[in-house]
C-alpha cells in the first residue's frame, strides 16, 4: 500500500485487499463522486482556489511557466474533462487535482514564497475530500495512489533547502538544481551527461513525484534527495567548473543530511507512529443536513424566473424541470444523459432522507442542468441551454450563501474537518436583507431597486424604483406581528427636489387621459410608434441606464434649472410627452410628430449653446450629443418612415448636419443616405494584425457585408462571383476583375483602409457581371442566369449596405463625441491640477505668481483589442460576472503598462536602427570623399605624366629636323638601335625517285 512508510510492529496496520492503482475505470457513480470533490472544495477554499480556477495567461510569466512546468493543470480543465467524460479512471482525476499543487510548488521556488503555503493548504483539503468522497465508498479497494503519510514533513526538507543562500552574492543555492540539467543548457543534455548519470533527478521532479503520489515510503524520497548532490558530484568532478558547483554540492549537502535525519527521527518517533495511524484511518466528517434547509433551497429555487432578452418574456426558471423527462417523447434522451434527474425526484429523496451530505443534494440539483445542456447544445436549443445555465448559476450562489460563512472562509481542519450544519446556514440567510434569487410575494416583502441615471458629468442622480408588486395592496401577514405597509408612491416633499425619472415618466402619461394602446395604432400613427421605440433603443437615450436625459421635462429632473430653462426656451417638449400624445391621438401628420421629436433635441442645444461657448462640462456634452441625436433622428425618421414620404420639390432641403426640423421629402431622404455615405465610407479602419481571428468593430462590419452575400438562400445567385474564375475573353471586356474570395481575403489581410473600398470591391462584383453579360443574355443561357443573378445580389447588396449605414453612422458620430468627451474632461482635470499647484506656490511663495505653461496636446484614437490567452479551455462551472472587479482593473492597468513598455522597447529599436543607417551612411560617404580625392590625384599625375612625355617627343623632334632625309631603307639602316638581321638558307638532300617497273601481260 503507498504511503504506508516503514512502520514498527507494534504500529503494523491490517493489510487491506488491494486493487492494482489505475484499473478503477470512471464510471457514473465514481464521477458523480469526483464532481462532489470540485464543488466541496471550491465552497472551503474560495480565497485559495481562486489563484487555480484559470489557466496561467500572466504575459510577464507564461512563457517562463510553460517551459517549466509540462502538464499545466487547473479547475476549470478538471470541470470541462469531466463534462466531457474524459477521465478512464479515478486515479486520472486525482492526478490532476494534485498536479495543481505540485505545479505551484515546483514553479514557486523563490525564498518564503507566499504561494506554497496556499498549495500546501488547498493538498490537505484535497487529499481529505478525495478520501471522503472516494476512498470511502471504494473501500477496501484502491483506486488512486495514496501520498505518503509524512508527505509534509518531505515538504519541510525542500522548503529548508530553499532557503541556502551563497554567501558571496545572495542568490538561492539550489536554484540549478531545481530543475533538470537540461533546462539550463537549451533543452539538450550537456555532452557527456548521460554517460556519468544513470539517473537523472532534481528538486522540481522530486516534488512532483512526492505530491503526485510516485513514492512508497520516505526511503525513497530520501534517496533521491541524494542522487541531486551525487550526480552533480559525478558529472563535475575534475571539469573546469567543477570547483563552482561542488562548493555549492557540499552547502546543500550538510542542511540536507540534517533534515533527513530530522525526517528519519520522525518516523521512528511515537508522533510519527499516531500521524501514520491518522493517516491510515481517520476520516473528515460531514454533517447531514436538515430536511427543512433543504426544503427552503427547493422553495426559493422555484421561485426563481427568467427574462428572455430577445422576447422580454418572463417565466417561471424551473418550470421544465419538475418533472421526469417523457422518453416516449424525446426517444434519443437516454442517448445523450446517463442519469436522469428532476425537481420531484430530489423532493422524493429529501423526504426519504437520502442526502448525507450537502453535496450530494448539490449534485443532484446540478445535474438536472448539466442533463439540459448535455441534450440540448446538440439540438442547438439556445433557449432552454440559457436557461439552465442562469438556474444552476442561481442555485450555486444561494446554496453557498445559505452555508455558513466559516465553511466558505477557512480551511478544513486538520484535526476533524467538519461542513457546517445546514440549519445554521439558513438561519444566516433568512437574516439578509438581500436574497440572491426572487421569492413570492407571500414570503418577503417587494424589494427595491437603484437606478442610476448618469450624466456626462461625474455626479448622478439616483432615484429609487419599485417593484411592479409595489403599487398592489400589501398581504396580510399571516403571524400577529404587524408590518408597516410600503408606500407604492413616492411623496416628494421639498418642490425643488428632483423627482425619480419613472415617477415623472408615471405622472407625465397619466397627464394625458384616453391614451389608446400601442396595438390600436395604424398608419402613419403605428410608424411614428415604431420609429419613437427605435430613438428610445439607442444607447445614450436608452430607458434602462440613460447617458442623457431626455425622457422627461428638464425642471423635473434638474429643478435648479428652471427659471433659466423657462426663460430661454418657449416650447419644452420630451419624449415621453411625444409618446403620450401621440397615443392620445393629437397628431394629424407624421410630419407634426417627427418636429416634436426634433424640438427635443433642438431645446437642448438652444439652451447648451451659451455653455458650450465658454467651455462647461455639463453644456458641452448636451450640446454635442443633441446636435448628433438630431441628426441621427433625422436619418432615422427618412428611413424608417418611408411610407410617409412625398416627392415635393418645392420643400427646403437639409443636406447635412442637425437641422431643427425638415420635411419628409424624397430630396430630403436623397441626402440623408448621402450624408451616410459620406460618414462611414471615409472611415478609416482599425486595423487589427494580419492573421488575427479577432476583427475590430469596422472590420466586423465588412465581415457582415461579406457574409450577407453568403446566406444559403443566394447560393444559386452568388455560384457566379464566388471564386476568380472568367471566361478567355473577359479581361478584354473588364479591366479590374474581382470576385468575393478576393474581397474576403483582402479583409482577411488587412488591405482594405476604409469601409468605402470594401463598399466599392462589392459592389464592381456584380457591376463586371451586369457589363460583360449585357450583350450574349438573350442569346446564351449562362449570360442570362448570369445577368439575373447579379441583379438579385446587387439588390441584396445595396439592402446590407442601407441596413448598415444607419448603425455605423451613428456608432462613428458617438465614439468621436466620447472622444471629445474624454479630451474635455482630461484638460479639465489638467486645469484643475494646475490651478491647485498654483494656489500653493502662492501659499508657500507669497508676493510672488507662478507661471503657468501651455502643454499641446497630441492624441489618437486606438483600436482596443483582446489579447489571447494561453491554455484557454471551457468549462462549465465557472462563470466571468459581467461586473468589473478590483483585480480585473489591476490586470487591465498591468497590461497597459506591459503594451507601453512594448511601445517603448519598439521605439528603441527604430531609434537605433535608424542611427546606425544614419551613421553607416555618413561613413559611406566619407570613404566616397577619400576614393573620389584618390582618383582625381591620379588622374592628376597621369595628366602630368602625358604632358612630359609629350614634351619630349616635340624635343626629339627638333634635333632631328637638322638631318638631310634619304629613303626610308637608308633612314633604318643609319638607325644606331637596329637589330642585326640573320639569313640562313640550307637545303634539304633530296631522295632518289623510284622508277616504275612496267610487267609485260
Amino acid at each position: 500500500m503507498k504511503g504506508g512508510g516503514s512502520m514498527s510492529g507494534r504500529n503494523t496496520p491490517t493489510t487491506p485487499i488491494v486493487e492494482t492503482v489505475g484499473e478503477a475505470p470512471m464510471n457514473a457513480t465514481r464521477r458523480a463522486q469526483c464532481y462532489k470533490i470540485m464543488s466541496s472544495f471550491k465552497r472551503r477554499q474560495p480565497t485559495n482556489c481562486k489563484y487555480f480556477l484559470k489557466p496561467v495567461n500572466d504575459p510577464m510569466i507564461v512563457k517562463d511557466y510553460k517551459e517549466k512546468i509540462t502538464n499545466p493543470v487547473d479547475l476549470g480543465m478538471i470541470t470541462s474533462k469531466l463534462d466531457k467524460n474524459q477521465y478512464e479512471t479515478v486515479a486520472d482525476f486525482v492526478l490532476d487535482l494534485r498536479r495543481i499543487c505540485s505545479n505551484c510548488l515546483q514553479y514557486n521556488t523563490t525564498i518564503n514564497d507566499s504561494f506554497r503555503p496556499v498549495a500546501n493548504e488547498c493538498l490537505t483539503t484535497m487529499e481529505q475530500l478525495c478520501k471522503f468522497f472516494i476512498g470511502k465508498n471504494e473501500s477496501p479497494k484502491i483506486v488512486y495512489p495514496r501520498l505518503l503519510y509524512c508527505w509534509e514533513e518531505c515538504l519541510k526538507v525542500i522548503d529548508a533547502l530553499l532557503k541556502i543562500t551563497n554567501p558571496d552574492d545572495g542568490y538561492q543555492t539550489a536554484h540549478f538544481f531545481l530543475q533538470p540539467v537540461s533546462f539550463f543548457c537549451g533543452g539538450q543534455w550537456p555532452h557527456g551527461y548521460l554517460d556519468k548519470v544513470q539517473k537523472p533527478i532534481d528538486f522540481g521532479t522530486i516534488v512532483q513525484n512526492l505530491i503526485t503520489g510516485v513514492y512508497d515510503s520516505s526511503e525513497d524520497f530520501a534517496a533521491d534527495c541524494r542522487l541531486v548532490t551525487e550526480n552533480c558530484r559525478s558529472f563535475y568532478e575534475g571539469t573546469e567548473d567543477g570547483p563552482v558547483f561542488l562548493e555549492k554540492v557540499n552547502r546543500l549537502q550538510q542542511t540536507m543530511d540534517k533534515q533527513l535525519a530530522q525526517l528519519s527521527s520522525y518516523e521512528k518517533s511515537d508522533k510519527g507512529a499516531k500521524a501514520r495511524e491518522k493517516a491510515r484511518t481517520k476520516m473528515m466528517t460531514i454533517k447531514k443536513p436538515d430536511k427543512e434547509f433543504l426544503r427552503d433551497i427547493m422553495r426559493d429555487l422555484r421561485a426563481t424566473t427568467y427574462t428572455d432578452k430577445l422576447a422580454k418574456i418572463t417565466e417561471k426558471a424551473t418550470l421544465h424541470f419538475e418533472k421526469p423527462v417523457d422518453t416516449t417523447m424525446f426517444t434519443d434522451y437516454l442517448k445523450f444523459v446517463d442519469t436522469p434527474m428532476d425537481l420531484e425526484t430530489i423532493d422524493g429523496k429529501i423526504e426519504q432522507d437520502s442526502y448525507l451530505t450537502p453535496e450530494d443534494f448539490e449534485y443532484d440539483i446540478l445535474t438536472i442542468f448539466r442533463n439540459c445542456e448535455k441534450y440540448n447544445t446538440p439540438k442547438k436549443n439556445v433557449h432552454m441551454v440559457t436557461l439552465g445555465k442562469h438556474t444552476a448559476k442561481v442555485f450555486r450562489k444561494m446554496f453557498a450563501q445559505r452555508l455558513r460563512p466559516g465553511e466558505r472562509s477557512g480551511s478544513v481542519s486538520k484535526n476533524a474537518p467538519v461542513l457546517p450544519n445546514a440549519t445554521a446556514g439558513k438561519k444566516i440567510a433568512a437574516a439578509k436583507k438581500r436574497p440572491l434569487s426572487p421569492t413570492s410575494a407571500e414570503e418577503k416583502q417587494p424589494s427595491t431597486k437603484r437606478v442610476s441615471i448618469k450624466g456626462p458629468s461625474r455626479s448622478s442622480i439616483i432615484a429609487a424604483s419599485t417593484s411592479p408588486s409595489a403599487g398592489k395592496a400589501a398581504p396580510k401577514p399571516k403571524t400577529g406581528k404587524k408590518i408597516a405597509p410600503k408606500q407604492s408612491k413616492i411623496t416628494v416633499t421639498d418642490p425643488n427636489a428632483p423627482i425619480p425619472m419613472h415617477v415623472a415618466i408615471a405622472s407625465i402619461k397619466e397627464s394625458y387621459p384616453g391614451r389608446r394602446s400601442a396595438k390600436d395604432l395604424e398608419g402613419f400613427e403605428a410608424e411614428c410608434l415604431k420609429f419613437l421605440k427605435m430613438v428610445l433603443k439607442h444607447p445614450w437615450v436608452s430607458a434602462e441606464r440613460p447617458k442623457y436625459i431626455f425622457h422627461v421635462p428638464v425642471h423635473i429632473i434638474f429643478p435648479e434649472i428652471r427659471d433659466s430653462y423657462a426663460a430661454k426656451i418657449k416650447n419644452p417638449m420630451d419624449l415621453t410627452t411625444a409618446e403620450a400624445k401621440l397615443l392620445q391621438g393629437a397628431y394629424q401628420r407624421a410630419e407634426d410628430f417627427i418636429s416634436d421629436i426634433s424640438l427635443v433635441f433642438a431645446n437642448a442645444i438652444e439652451f447648451n449653446k451659451d455653455g458650450h461657448e465658454i467651455g462647461e462640462p455639463m453644456s458641452c456634452a448636451y450640446y454635442e450629443a443633441a446636435t448628433h441625436l438630431l441628426k441621427y433622428v433625422r436619418w432615422l425618421s427618412l428611413e424608417v418612415l418611408e411610407s410617409c414620404i412625398v416627392d415635393c420639390t418645392d420643400s427646403p432641403v437639409v443636406e447635412r448636419g442637425s437641422a431643427p426640423e425638415w420635411k419628409l421629402t424624397k430630396r430630403n431622404a436623397e441626402m440623408a443616405r448621402k450624408e451616410m455615405e459620406e460618414t462611414v465610407f471615409n472611415e478609416l479602419i482599425d486595423k487589427t494584425e494580419p492573421g488575427d481571428t479577432r476583427f475590430s468593430w469596422q472590420e466586423q462590419e465588412c465581415d457582415k457585408l461579406l457574409k450577407a452575400l453568403m446566406h444559403m438562400s443566394d447560393r444559386k445567385h452568388m455560384g457566379f462571383f464566388i471564386q476568380m474564375l472568367f471566361p478567355a475573353n473577359y479581361s478584354m471586356y473588364i479591366s479590374k476583375p474581382i470576385a468575393w474570395d478576393l474581397c474576403n481575403q483582402k479583409l482577411r489581410d488587412r488591405k482594405y483602409n476604409s469601409i468605402g473600398e470594401t463598399v466599392a470591391d462589392l459592389r464592381l462584383i456584380f457591376s463586371n457581371a451586369l457589363k460583360y453579360n449585357a450583350k450574349l443574355k438573350d442569346t446564351d443561357n449562362v449570360s442570362a442566369a448570369a445577368y439575373e443573378s447579379a441583379i438579385h445580389m446587387s439588390q441584396k447588396l445595396e439592402a446590407a449596405i442601407d441596413k448598415m449605414l444607419l448603425s455605423v453612422g451613428d456608432r462613428i458620430g458617438r465614439e468621436r463625441i466620447d472622444l471629445i468627451n474624454r479630451h474635455r474632461q482630461q484638460e479639465a482635470e489638467e486645469r484643475a491640477r494646475e490651478n491647485e499647484m498654483k494656489l500653493q506656490w502662492e501659499r508657500e511663495h507669497p508676493g510672488s505668481t507662478m507661471e503657468v505653461k501651455t502643454k499641446l496636446r497630441i492624441t489618437h484614437r486606438n483600436s482596443y483589442r483582446k489579447r489571447p490567452t494561453d491554455f484557454e479551455f471551457p468549462f462549465y462551472d465557472e462563470e466571468d460576472d459581467d461586473e468589473e472587479t478590483h483585480a480585473d482593473t489591476i490586470r487591465n492597468a498591468k497590461a497597459l503598462y506591459e503594451q507601453q513598455l512594448k511601445a517603448r522597447a519598439a521605439m528603441r529599436e527604430m531609434s537605433l536602427a535608424v542611427g546606425i543607417s544614419v551613421f553607416k551612411r555618413l561613413e559611406e560617404r566619407a570613404a566616397a570623399k577619400i576614393w573620389a580625392y584618390q582618383m582625381a590625384e591620379k588622374a592628376h599625375l597621369e595628366r602630368v605624366r602625358a604632358e612630359e612625355e609629350e614634351a619630349t617627343k616635340t624635343s626629339k623632334s627638333e634635333d632631328d629636323s637638322g638631318k638631310p632625309k634619304g629613303s626610308l631603307v637608308s633612314a633604318a639602316l643609319e638607325s644606331v638601335d637596329r637589330k642585326q638581321i640573320k639569313m640562313a638558307f640550307e637545303r634539304k638532300p633530296s631522295k632518289p625517285k623510284k622508277r616504275k617497273m612496267l610487267t609485260s601481260l
